[in-house]
């Protein structure tokens, strides 16, 4: 069971004792999330901090939920202590994902929204995400294969062979791209 989402590492213990054997870290980050704004919490701005500082005490796997806007961003969770990433909006678009087509001023988009929002729930309550139009991107294909070729890369300038590998960066000098739903 994957539990969460949470941003403390005290949550990560809890979750764990309850029996999860994975913990989602990120509250608010993700594209199409207004938590932040609606409620004044969330780990968008420092999203890699509370990945780091869960990943410390976690003895299960962490999954980085939401702000991954660029390949580099996945490679940045896994060096500060995810497992995985959950990606959504870099997805969005592609013709096997969900979503309706639609066009607008000539060119063709499909909808995106976050789990919280009043589209997904079927009722305003409690809403903390926002349905969007991406531009339509064709295949999925391509952007897989791109995202493999920045991870290997990554990896290969961490020193290693193994996407692991990443973990083992001594330092590391990034700019948190890794942001809040609204982009702020």
């Amino acid at each position: 069971m994957i539990a969460g989402n949470v941003a403390t590492p005290d949550a990560v213990t809890a979750l764990e004792d309850a029996g999860a054997d994975a913990t989602k870290v990120g509250v608010g980050p993700g594209m199409s999330c207004i938590t932040k704004l609606k409620t004044g919490f969330g780990t968008g701005g420092w999203q890699l901090a509370a990945i780091q500082q869960c990943a410390a005490v976690a003895k299960k796997p962490i999954v980085a939920d939401g702000g991954i806007r660029y390949n580099g961003d996945i490679a940045k969770s896994i060096a500060f202590g995810a497992s995985m990433v959950m990606i959504g909006s870099m997805f969005a678009g592609h013709e096997e994902g969900p979503g309706e087509v639609l066009e607008m001023d000539g060119a063709k988009y499909k909808t995106y929204f976050g789990s919280a929002s009043q589209f997904q729930k079927g009722e305003y309550r409690n809403v903390e995400g926002k349905k969007l139009f991406v531009p339509l991107r064709g295949s999925i294909y391509d952007t897989l294969r791109e995202m493999q070729e920045d991870l290997q890369s990554a990896i290969s300038y961490a020193g290693g062979r193994e996407l692991h590998d990443l973990t083992k960066v001594d330092s590391v000098i990034v700019r948190n791209t890794i942001t809040n739903g609204d982009n702020r």
